[in-house]
């Protein structure tokens, strides 16, 4: 599973009012596969707009560019067309991937760790997805994030990870299923993640639209996901979106 957040965990006058996680999982059987069509696809877009195959993929800075300095060098329809067309190949590069999204929005949950809460909820999505769908072992791979305290919370539950129960009272079920502790990829070198990061970027715009770009319909992208999207990580929602 390879993972990509969107806004940050802090309580602060600075933050954001949210913290989303977004995992794309994979088959190790697929993953040549994935691969040939994100390099195929990343040449379509080198002979459309003329982005440099290597450059990353950034769904922010195609948005307002700022660090790339080769995204000044193309029109703002164009960058947005790029991310556009990514949506509408996530679908078909990874057609036999799932994703799984944990959306939080601070105020719903006050004075919560939020890194933990949206963390273990991923975790354990995806603990679930390898222990009763495809029975196998996963490892995670994440774009740069807080390593040390990632790595505490995955130790913590493969031992205990409490579970509300349907009946009563909670149990205790280990991620048993996921090995290793959380590897770290920079998404500068890795056309997987920067695949999660348009995915993760898409739907915070879907969750928190702005006025100045809806002329673009770029909080409507994420929709085309829909497909490949987990939606048994939470019943409670029509997309799979885990809020709670």
């Amino acid at each position: 599973m390879y993972v990509d957040e969107s806004g940050d965990p802090g309580n602060t006058g600075h933050s954001t009012d949210h913290f989303i996680l977004s995992g794309l999982i994979i088959s190790q059987e697929d993953w040549d596969k994935h691969l040939t069509k994100l390099k195929t696809f990343r040449k379509s877009i080198k002979e459309k707009y003329n982005l440099n195959q290597r450059t990353e993929i950034h769904a922010a800075e195609l948005i307002r560019p700022g660090k790339i300095a080769e995204y000044s060098t193309i029109r703002k329809t164009n960058r947005i067309n790029i991310l556009k067309d990514y949506c509408t190949q996530i679908p078909i590069i990874f057609d036999t991937a799932k994703v799984i999204n944990i959306c939080i929005k601070k105020s719903d949950h006050p004075g919560a760790d939020v890194f933990e809460l949206a963390w273990s909820r991923l975790l354990q999505r995806y603990d679930t997805y390898l222990k009763k769908i495809v029975i196998d072992k996963g490892i995670v791979i994440a774009d740069d994030t807080d390593s040390k305290k990632l790595m505490a919370l995955n130790r913590k539950m493969r031992v205990y990870n409490p579970i509300p129960s349907h009946y009563q009272g909670i149990y205790n079920s280990p991620i048993d299923n996921i090995i290793e502790d959380v590897f770290s990829r920079s998404s500068q070198h890795s056309y997987f993640v920067q695949s999660v990061d348009v995915i993760v970027h898409s739907l915070y715009r879907r969750e928190y639209p702005k006025g100045s770009l809806k002329k673009f319909g770029i909080e409507h992208q994420f929709q085309k996901i829909e497909p490949i999207l987990l939606k048994e990580a939470s019943k409670g929602d029509a997309l799979g979106i885990v809020r709670k």
